[in-house]
């Protein structure tokens, strides 16, 4: 029978090559998996778990990945929760952390338990040996950490497995150093805590604002008293501008087909004036007599990307001077025509998407990643079409855009907050509902003056919000703080602690016995 093979305490720390930085000489570089107890967790089905496991009083919560927020806050009363006798669930024991492996959220949410937990299989316990375990949670929140977690995803769905989280580099301070390193950081971290929400305050204090601000706008009574001093064209002259305008559309449309020998496109079904209008009783609040209470689709054209079958990465060619760019939810997010890099030919595009093209003056809209941000397609832009994230948006000449921007996204916010879901635009409605939305809408004259108007007061609403940079500045000086943290240089070290070294033969003589 062969003898149990012994491993050297030395061969557990970090070959002098492979230490991604210097640290103190009473540091050692050594390996998660050396240090800490990690494992994941369990998965239940929607099903068993309704069944099983809500709401019952007594019991470990069982966290989810949803659970974890992306500041570390963790929501124990989820109303779930893993009765203390059923064995095969693993147990998080408390002062131990979790995080995300797996999916959109890997690496990014992190949280250091209050209590002990049962949690779901995507998250991960990196439980540290020793008494200091919060310097574990501190350690997977350094940006050295994070680039280690990025350098090592995978997958499709993006994650670290559970045995490349084990073979991790990780630096261990002495002892006494971890137990100062994280009092300071416990200080450094209430204080910036305090900074976080105030700043917090100030930001929700400007979005109210600006709110009421857009709703005194598009309710008229921003310009109540530019309209007494100004006349206006008639609202129902706009509308019916709309519908000759409708028509003429379709009549160039005609005359294209004929000239390239194609079917005539159907002729536009117009609705009359009144039916454009929507009821009193339909209308979400009381606007001005001058003004009208209109529906979406009667003010424009909006059209979805293709279907991603339509659109597969197999169908992309090089960029050539010919080839037919395919504009993404980047553009409009960062307000720029000229990213992305994917093209398809020109024959493809007649072929089977020339229906989704984008020209100079459309809007076009994030409909997935960051929604509900808009941008309108400026002049010399490559020939291109949208793709499966976007929205494409033709608005009536008698609107004008930079109105229907200002209404349309305080509409898509409001429907957002009254739906209990904060201002941030969490979802587009289904088509045949968002077609349906009512629209304020001014005289063209009016909607001009609304937009100067409120260019001049939320201009000063964000020299205001300048401040809010200083946020940015204090996730980098946090960042900064713990970095300085796992390289010892917080002012934290002391030459006669014991060995770091020392440290990780006791504990893991304590924990494994093929050690010598």
């Amino acid at each position: 029978m062969k003898s149990e093979k012994k491993i050297k305490i030395e061969d557990l720390v970090l070959p002098l090559e492979e230490q991604p930085y210097e640290i103190p000489d009473n540091w050692v570089w050594t390996r998660l998996k050396n240090v800490s107890e990690i494992f994941t967790g369990n998965s239940i089905s929607e099903n068993i778990k309704k069944d099983n496991y809500t709401d019952l009083n007594i019991g470990y919560n069982y966290i989810a990945t949803k659970d974890i927020s992306f500041d570390s806050h963790i929501n124990y009363k989820n109303g779930i929760k893993i009765p203390y006798h059923e064995k095969k669930f693993r147990v998080a024991k408390r002062n131990s952390s979790l995080i995300c492996i797996e999916g959109g959220s890997a690496g990014r949410k992190i949280g250091f338990l209050e209590e002990d937990v049962c949690f779901v299989n995507k998250l991960c316990c990196i439980d540290f040996f020793k008494s200091e375990k919060k310097i574990m949670f501190y350690f997977l929140n350094t940006s050295f950490f994070s680039e280690l977690f990025k350098n090592n995803m995978n997958g499709l769905i993006g994650g670290v497995s559970l045995n490349k989280i084990k073979e991790l580099a990780f630096p261990l301070p002495p002892l006494e150093e971890q137990k100062r390193i994280v009092e300071k950081l416990d200080y450094f971290s209430e204080k910036i805590n305090r900074l976080k929400a105030l700043i917090e305050e100030v930001k929700a204090d400007i979005e109210n604002r600006k709110i009421s601000i857009l709703d005194k706008a598009f309710k008229g009574e921003l310009t109540a008293k530019w309209r007494e001093k100004n006349s206006c064209s008639d609202i129902l002259e706009l509308l019916e501008n709309i519908n000759k305008e409708k028509i003429a559309k379709w009549e160039d449309e005609c005359a294209e087909a004929e000239k390239n020998g194609n079917k005539k496109p159907k002729k536009p079904t117009l609705k009359s004036v009144d039916e454009m209008i929507v009821s009193e009783d339909e209308s979400p609040y009381k606007i001005p007599d001058t003004w009208i209470c209109t529906r979406l689709e009667e003010i424009g054209e909006y059209k979805k990307g293709p279907f991603g079958s339509d659109l597969k990465k197999s169908l992309f060619i090089p960029y050539s001077q010919s080839a037919i760019k395919v504009y993404e939810q980047k553009n409009a997010i960062k307000k720029d025509a000229t990213l992305g890099s994917y093209y398809i030919s020109e024959k493809y595009f007649f072929e089977k998407l020339k229906n989704f093209e984008v020209l100079e003056g459309d809007i076009i809209m994030s409909c997935a990643g960051t929604i509900g941000e808009t941008f309108i397609i400026p002049k010399n832009i490559k020939k291109g079409i949208i793709n499966q994230a976007l929205m494409r948006i033709r608005i009536s000449k008698f609107v004008e855009k930079d109105f229907f921007l200002l209404a349309f996204n305080f509409l898509l916010k409001k429907i957002s907050k009254d739906s209990s879901k904060g201002t941030a635009i969490v979802n587009i409605p289904p088509f045949d509902i968002f077609k349906k939305l009512t629209f304020p809408l001014p005289p063209l004259e009016e909607q001009k003056e609304i937009v100067r108007i409120l260019d001049e007061v939320l201009e000063r609403e964000n020299k205001i919000s300048e401040i809010l940079k200083m946020e940015e500045q204090i996730n980098l000086l946090e960042k900064s703080i713990l970095n300085k943290a796992f390289r010892g240089e917080l002012g934290t070290g002391n030459m006669n602690d014991v060995p770091a070294l020392e440290m990780l033969r006791e504990s893991l003589l304590e924990n494994r016995s093929d050690l010598i």
